[in-house]
């Protein structure tokens, strides 16, 4: 098992911050629900936030991410090589949900997102985090969030950073993120012991709440 390095303020990387504040000052266009579905929406959303990164000074710093991937785009670092996995928000201002096995594995181990595998259970989640536990700066799950109401508001968080996850029973959609609480805070330092108990202890407390309303007669 891997050391824990003690890093009491993990800062958010000065290019997503960049990112952020190139996002506010081109205000997307953002599009309808397709079919009263905000997700088709969101979808068209997110390549609309790429294809304007990649018409940017970011062009060569913005790689793209296959369809159902934990992250919609991987951003690379001003040094060339570190990079920053990037779920990519358009909301109104819910809760949304955020969760995600790998994501969370990414946010608090020193595994590459290359070697992660491509889907997990929960077992391998847990034995992932325990053999490879990993305070690295700046390396998280980010949320680029961006106000469907005012495309210039936008904001990037990290997981870890996150001050209002929703606990949710359930089972396929176990932490959410409220998002007009979020937008209305900082982002919170935490050190990987508190952003295990945030994350992970989210995932217990979901999972257990699930359990406990199954009936008797079926756990067996």
């Amino acid at each position: 098992m891997n050391s824990i390095e003690k890093i009491s303020k993990p800062q958010t990387p000065q290019i997503l911050k960049d990112i952020v504040e190139f996002l506010k000052k081109y205000n997307i266009e953002i599009s309808e629900a397709i079919e009263g579905e905000g997700r088709g929406g969101s979808l068209k959303d997110e390549g609309s936030v790429k294809k304007l990164l990649w018409s940017s000074t970011f062009k060569n710093n913005i790689l793209d991410e296959k369809a159902r991937k934990f992250g919609d785009m991987t951003v690379i670092d001003y040094d060339g090589k570190t990079e920053y996995v990037v779920n990519i928000k358009t909301s109104i201002g819910g809760s949304d949900n955020c969760f995600s096995k790998i994501g969370f594995v990414y946010a608090l181990t020193d595994i590459p997102a290359k070697k992660l595998p491509k889907s997990m259970n929960f077992m391998t989640m847990n034995k992932l985090i325990n053999e490879h536990k990993a305070d690295i700066p700046g390396k998280d799950y980010y949320f680029l969030c961006i106000d469907k109401k005012d495309s210039s508001n936008v904001m990037i968080r990290g997981a870890k950073q996150i001050q209002n996850w929703v606990v949710n029973i359930n089972p396929g959609n176990i932490l959410q993120v409220n998002w007009k609480k979020e937008k209305n805070v900082e982002a919170v330092h935490r050190t990987w012991d508190e952003a295990y108990e945030v994350l992970i202890g989210g995932v217990i407390k979901s999972l257990n709440g699930f359990w406990n309303n199954i009936p008797p007669n079926w756990k067996n």
